[in-house]
């Protein structure tokens, strides 16, 4: 018999961010992609840590110190939604979030990040399909 914990997480039409997983299992995407944005980072110089990808946008720290953001607000509103079906996340301004980080070089915002995935990871491979389903609100999404 098969842990149903094992099973590939379902897709939800309301996820803003299932589309950009294409036909990869939600898993699966949770797990490599730390190992391949340490692969980029690992390699980076300080120099390319600076630098952004067109005018007005991030550079690669940033990008890093957003992706440690993203992860310690999702990991935050699994913990606190996972026992309650009237769950309201907390929605954070990505921006200014971002302007605190002014001094963090960029490999230490991807360690960060990659710290927090790994410690995060058990948590959601733990989850069972009730709690996946669980539904959330959120003030500017709706549920």
């Amino acid at each position: 018999m098969s842990d149903e914990r094992s099973a590939p997480i379902e897709r939800w039409k309301d996820n803003p961010y299932a589309a950009d997983l294409g036909d990869m299992d939600v898993m699966r995407a949770l797990a490599d992609t730390p190992e391949r944005l340490r692969s980029l980072a690992e390699r980076m110089t300080p120099a390319q840590f600076t630098r952004s990808y067109a005018p007005g946008k991030w550079t690669a720290a940033q990008l890093f110190a957003h992706l440690a953001h993203v992860e310690l607000a999702f990991s935050l509103r699994v913990r606190n939604g996972r026992h309650s079906d009237a769950y309201v996340v907390q929605p954070f301004e990505q921006d200014d979030w971002l302007v605190r980080e002014p001094a963090i070089p960029g490999l230490e915002a991807f360690r960060g990040y990659y710290a927090m995935r790994q410690f995060n990871l058990p948590l959601y491979h733990s989850l069972t399909p009730a709690e996946r389903r669980r539904a959330l609100t959120h003030p500017e999404r709706g549920r």
